[in-house]
């Protein structure tokens, strides 16, 4: 019993480190994509206001939470797989 509690707070902590990296990422391309936004379309409002607005409009947007997968999918598949190890 011990060994499972241990591999699973291993599994979260990897799979936490894997969130928090693809966020990390998602939101620095996000942010770049803005800015060269900004220089082509010469917008009228300053940058940082732009790239604000962006950046919340990005937060709304499905994508930052189908990164909560990262936790879901894996998680399914061990229940799932320490159910049909027990049961069959």
């Amino acid at each position: 019993m011990i060994i499972w509690v241990r591999n699973i707070v291993l599994i979260l902590f990897v799979l936490t480190i894997i969130y928090v990296t693809l966020s990390t990422v998602s939101r620095m391309r996000q942010r770049q994509k803005l800015k060269i936004s900004y220089e082509a379309d010469h917008a009228e409002t300053p940058k940082e206001e732009f790239i604000a607005k962006g950046m919340k409009k990005y937060e709304r947007s499905l994508k930052p939470k189908l990164f909560i997968g990262v936790y879901l999918f894996p998680l399914a598949v061990i229940l799932i797989l320490g159910y049909l190890a027990q049961y069959s």
